[in-house]
């Protein structure tokens, strides 16, 4: 932000109303410009004043009398890029992003090469999700300025929000002093580091978060990075390193518990998390874990009665009412489940998930119209849902509506950013529809699978259904392939197990086909 203004020249003469009025004497063209001149001129010194003294307000911490001040000075003045950049200065530190970066782009459109104009326009455009923006204005600034710190440091957050990793890595790594200064920089340099392959340098990062200001909060924001990049080991040791400075020990135990249910150490987590129900803690998150924990377990009597305690505890947490339905309904306990829709929708009648979790139920129970009903009424509520998107598309699919159901995927293929789940369930739909004849179907079908690996590669169902395809057309050795990655990312699915016996038969690796079939008996039984 400017500290300091230009005063614009002041004309020698002291009263513009005489000089107007003797302006008569002259031609019209020269004595209207020089009415102008004067008016423009005290307009302009009325300006300079507004805004210098929103200036002072904004060192002060006034916003809102600076808002004020340079507002008017904007008005006044609407060409003068630095009043510009300032009130949208202003207007970011008030949080008022979109309308901040309206008159960024102004003042830049004046003054192209204002730095500090281009440069908290980027910091705006990273705020405001618009990714693509940013990273343009960060380009552009760089090429003028190519070792700018703020914007390298920007960069790299925008490109690890976008997944661009290496970019991020690369960036954040060159402003070391930056990234040390916000725990959330180093978070961003250590998930990136994570995320290519450099395990070792994302953990020193995470380590640096014991040096920060922010303390404790710092190095639990550090365990959550280790253990979404599932390093749990990390995790616990970070957690473990501030056991005696945190003082809400029930946060921490809980968070302990969460790293060891995500390292599928279901018999330890459940062990802390009785604990703290023992010691008096009850909450519905510390149950709706628990439950999570018998039901990887297989006791699912034990998660049901575990979440019926959580909603009589919470009953204002629709989470507990979601979990329990999905239960009932892989559990196939129809009735049971339909109840509980009731009780949702007239607990949660605003809620998406809850439409969606009633939709589920209702396509479970075969009944597509009011699940066709229930999906819309998600949609509505949430046009960003996508399990609401899908869960329509499949209650179209169902009713026999096929076409409907493709255009809803194709639309939302178009529409979303994360395309993957989109593509893998409008593949599906077209396998369906190529088992009535639809040559071209099949095709398609295998390219969108293709593509939602290609766009996540972690989705065992797509590389099911590409491993299923090859088996189908004799190509064993490929679809062996497909079909190996697609148990290694889903264990428990009996299907992939099945398959994998029949491509190892055809191979003639006799044992491992034999291993695979009694796989897939255990799993069905």
């Amino acid at each position: 932000m400017s500290s300091t203004r230009i005063i614009p020249f002041r004309p020698w003469f002291a009263g513009g109303l005489g000089l107007c009025a003797a302006a008569f004497l002259f031609p019209a063209g020269p004595a209207t410009s020089m009415c102008q001149l004067v008016s423009d001129t005290t307009q302009g010194n009325r300006a300079d004043a507004h805004a210098e003294e929103g200036m002072q307000f904004a060192r002060a911490g006034n916003l809102t009398s600076a808002d004020s001040e340079l507002r008017k000075a904007v008005a006044l003045a609407p060409g003068n890029a630095e009043f510009l950049r300032d009130l949208a200065t202003v207007l970011a530190m008030e949080k008022k992003f979109d309308e901040s970066t309206s008159y960024f782009q102004r003042a830049l459109k004046i003054d192209p090469h204002d730095v500090a104009a281009r440069r908290y326009l980027g910091a705006n455009l990273w705020q405001l999700h618009r990714y693509a923006e940013a990273r343009q204005n960060l380009r552009i600034l760089l090429h003028a300025n190519p070792g700018d710190p703020q914007a390298l440091l920007l960069l790299g957050m925008v490109s690890e929000n976008t997944r661009d990793y290496g970019t991020a890595a690369k960036t954040l790594a060159s402003v070391p002093t930056l990234v040390r200064a916000q725990p959330e920089s180093i978070a961003a340099l250590a998930r990136s580091y994570y995320h290519i392959g450099e395990t070792a340098k994302a953990r020193a990062w995470l380590n640096e978060l014991h040096n920060q200001a922010a303390g404790v909060q710092a190095v639990l924001l550090g365990a959550q990075i280790a253990d979404e990049m599932q390093d749990y080991q990390t995790a616990e040791t970070l957690l473990s390193s501030v056991a005696t400075h945190y003082s809400d020990q029930t946060d921490l135990q809980y968070r302990l518990a969460l790293v060891k249910f995500h390292a599928q150490r279901f018999a330890e987590s459940s062990h802390i998390l009785q604990q703290l129900l023992d010691d008096g803690h009850k909450t519905s998150e510390v149950d709706r874990l628990l439950a999570s924990c018998f039901r990887a377990q297989k006791q699912d009597e034990e998660a049901i009665h575990v979440l019926q305690d959580a909603i009589q505890l919470d009953p204002e947490n629709e989470a507990s009412y979601l979990d329990l339905a999905g239960i009932l309904i892989a559990r196939k306990q129809i009735s049971a489940a339909m109840e509980l829709a009731q009780r949702m929708t007239t607990a949660f009648p605003d809620s998406s998930r809850v439409f969606v979790s009633k939709g589920s139920i209702e396509l479970a129970a075969s009944d597509f119209t009011d699940a066709l009903g229930s999906f819309n009424r998600a949609v509505q509520l949430e046009p960003r849902n996508a399990d609401a998107m899908i869960g329509l598309a499949r209650a179209q699919a169902n009713a026999g509506m096929t076409d409907r159901a493709k255009t809803t995927l194709d639309q939302a293929i178009a529409r979303f950013p994360e395309k993957s789940r989109f593509e893998l369930e409008l593949g599906q739909v077209l396998l369906k529809e190529a088992e009535t004849g639809v040559k071209s179907a099949e095709l398609r079908a295998e390219q969108l699978f293709n593509s939602a690996i290609a766009h996540d590669n972690r989705l065992a169902e797509a590389h099911y259904e590409l491993g299923a395809l090859a088996l189908g057309r004799g190509q064993a050795a490929g679809a062996l392939l497909h079909l190996k990655k697609a148990a290694k990312l889903d264990p428990s699915s009996a299907k992939t197990h099945f398959a994998l016996s029949r491509a190892y038969r055809r191979l003639g690796r006799n044992d491992e086909a034999a291993k695979e079939a009694t796989l897939f008996d255990k799993l069905k039984e």
